[in-house]
């Protein structure tokens, strides 16, 4: 009898000479070695990554060019995002974003949370809607849009995360794809519509170190649970059926 084939969790392979992805097996994601560096790729419902995690030369191989694919956020969802972060001063707020493929709509969710001015978690870590989400996305309130020590510990799924600061002054939202503790930072266009108001942080200063521990136990005590209704937080907040333009291909 021959021996059958033992599914791997990981792949390492390499890119092929004309330049494209080589046959990816199923797995939860696999390194690609090419001539600018190794890739991570990863593919799930309605998103597929490559993303860098180590530059490099390497003679013999043909580059690769990292990349996105899914479905746009419209501008509405996220003039929704704006003004519930604003309307949710002095503390952040959390919100998930599912793409339903059939229908091509997409639903925006707030959860049911404990939120304070510097830091927010569902009051449910297990929800199905938070963990099948497609984009994780949360606001930082008054302080500037990061992505903490305490976030890398937290965000360790596949998906997009992203986070909104300073909505009270002149809103800048910073965007970065995660793949199981890998991440890549992006320009916020290519996951979302951005109304004028809120800018791209990505074209600021580039990553900064925060530790957010002293902030979140200096605020603890200032905490609340957003008081949704329970049909609420089973039903989308807002459910967007999207136009020709934003359909995913």
């Amino acid at each position: 009898m021959g021996q059958t084939e033992m599914f791997k969790l990981v792949q390492h392979l390499i890119v092929q000479d004309d330049g494209k992805l080589p046959h990816i097996p199923d797995c939860l994601y696999a390194y690609i070695m090419a001539g600018n560096g190794v890739f991570l790729y990863a593919k799930r419902d309605d998103l597929e990554v490559l993303i860098p995690v180590s530059r490099a030369t390497i003679a013999g191989l043909p580059p690769l060019e990292p990349y996105v694919n899914m479905p746009r956020v419209p501008v509405v969802l996220m003039h929704h995002i704006l003004r519930a972060s604003k309307e949710n001063l002095p503390n952040e707020i959390l919100f998930w974003f599912n793409f339903d493929h059939e229908q091509q709509v997409w639903n925006l969710d707030a959860p049911l949370q404990i939120c304070g001015p510097a830091s927010v978690f569902p009051l449910d870590k297990s929800d199905p809607l938070g963990i099948k989400a497609l984009i994780d996305l949360h606001s930082h309130a008054l302080m500037d849009p990061f992505f903490s020590r305490t976030d890398n510990k937290d965000e360790l799924s596949f998906r997009i995360f992203a986070v909104i600061g300073k909505v009270n002054e002149k809103p800048l939202i910073l965007v970065r794809v995660g793949v199981y503790g890998n991440y890549w930072n992006i320009p916020a266009d290519m996951i979302f519509e951005l109304p004028e108001e809120i800018r791209d942080a990505y074209y600021g200063k580039g990553d900064v170190d925060y530790d957010e521990t002293n902030i979140e136990e200096e605020t603890l005590s200032q905490e609340k649970i957003i008081p949704i209704p329970e049909e609420e937080v089973i039903e989308p907040d807002f459910l967007l059926f999207l136009d020709e333009s934003t359909r995913a291909q």
